[in-house]
């Protein structure tokens, strides 16, 4: 409402009721910020309903968010960023709780005393263009939580408590299912970067993402089943016991299984520990995992490291390069790997791509191969499938 000249009032209706349309309330725009009617992001998702957009000028915003109410399928709430980034800060972070039918674009949350977000018991969530800068416990934290996409996010300095922390950058926990992580940077964090763990269906894919510089492992599968991670970038782990892509069994798990997960076309390089490790903290089984057109290389404790007790099922080792040197394949069905340098471009600084004349080159198999590299170079460019993550790209 503003005042003219002479005293007379113009009402500004940006943020009246919604309207009804013949099917049902029209979407509304909240807008946020120095030149919109809200000052704080907490009073206009207060008033959205199903269909409607918060529109966040680009800026940061103090006392975090906690999400009151849900979307409806094909009506979600979206919060987005307008003109760049939206800032949240504050202790809360963006508390989503078990609201559904929610979309996060171009939005950061930070400096939380807790999680950055924590989502329990919602579905049809995505979080896209989305960051979380610091944190005292995990990061996005998902706990049976259902249909979640996130893409082109960037976690990093989260788990400021260190191992004492809940959670991890990035957790896809008890029960959550139908996640997929693709485009993310996870870097920089006390703990794990990327973590599926106590999910018996997760139905989860981890593709496309660069997870470095985290304490470790960059990735980890835990006690969970049907997880596929591809064609991402790894590396950098910190400390001496952790991976750069981590398969396990922990205790806390009821399940004490892993099973159907699959690790493809991925490069694990510079770890303080093995490319890939394989551990379980007692007792548990592993069962039908693919490890196919991987490559591990400069990692300090080897390529491949197995401390597992029981295996079942069809376990695979195919077109993998060993960089780091012979590896004991264990129980697994081994072939068309390459174990020492097959030829890498340029390792000494950090380019794993097969040089010209390299062993690796239409070494490998068909069979199970991914139809493409790393780089997103269709297998095979030449005679045959190459060995590793990278395919030999010819003129």
């Amino acid at each position: 409402m503003r005042v003219l000249a002479g005293g007379a009032l113009l009402v500004v209706a940006m943020a009246g009721p919604a309207a009804e349309g013949a099917a049902g309330p029209v979407p509304r725009t909240w807008h946020v910020g120095p030149h919109g009617y809200y000052a704080s992001v907490q009073a206009a998702a207060d008033l959205a309903r199903p269909g409607d957009t918060v529109a966040i000028e680009a800026g940061t915003y103090p006392g975090g968010l906690t999400v009151h109410r849900d979307g409806a399928p094909g009506r979600p709430i979206r919060f987005t960023g307008v003109g760049g980034t939206a800032v949240l800060t504050g202790a809360g972070g963006l508390a989503v709780g078990g609201h559904s039918w929610l979309e996060f674009t171009d939005v950061t949350v930070s400096g939380s005393a807790g999680f950055g977000v924590y989502a329990v018991g919602a579905h049809d969530l995505v979080f896209d263009r989305f960051g979380v800068d610091g944190s005292r416990d995990g990061g996005l934290v998902l706990v049976g939580t259902r249909r979640v996409r996130i893409a082109q996010c960037d976690i990093h300095g989260t788990n400021a408590r260190g191992t004492a922390a809940d959670h991890e950058a990035l957790s896809i926990a008890s029960g959550s299912s139908d996640v997929e992580v693709s485009g993310c940077r996870v870097h920089d964090n006390g703990e794990e970067g990327i973590d599926v763990k106590y999910d018996d269906a997760a139905r989860v894919k981890i593709h496309h993402n660069v997870v470095t510089g985290n304490r470790g492992p960059d990735i980890y599968v835990d006690s969970s089943s049907t997880v596929d991670v591809y064609a991402n970038v790894v590396g950098g782990t910190r400390e001496a016991t952790k991976a750069g892509i981590g398969l396990a069994v922990e205790d806390y798990s009821e399940s004490r299984l892993l099973s159907d997960v699959r690790v493809v076309g991925n490069l694990s390089a510079g770890n303080a520990q093995a490319g890939l490790s394989l551990w379980v903290e007692s007792t548990g089984t592993m069962r039908n995992l693919e490890i196919v057109n991987n490559t591990f290389a400069g990692n300090a404790r080897g390529s491949l490291r197995i401390d597992a007790d029981r295996f079942t099922g069809v376990n695979l080792l195919r077109n993998n390069v060993f960089g780091d040197g012979p590896v004991d394949p264990g129980p697994f069905a081994a072939d068309h790997n390459f174990a020492g340098d097959p030829g890498f471009a340029d390792p000494a600084r950090g380019d794993y791509h097969l040089a010209a004349g390299s062993a690796a080159v239409d070494a490998g198999s068909p069979v199970h191969a991914p139809a493409f590299d790393l780089d997103g170079v269709p297998r095979p460019a030449g005679a045959g499938f190459d060995i590793g993550a990278y395919e030999r790209r010819w003129p």
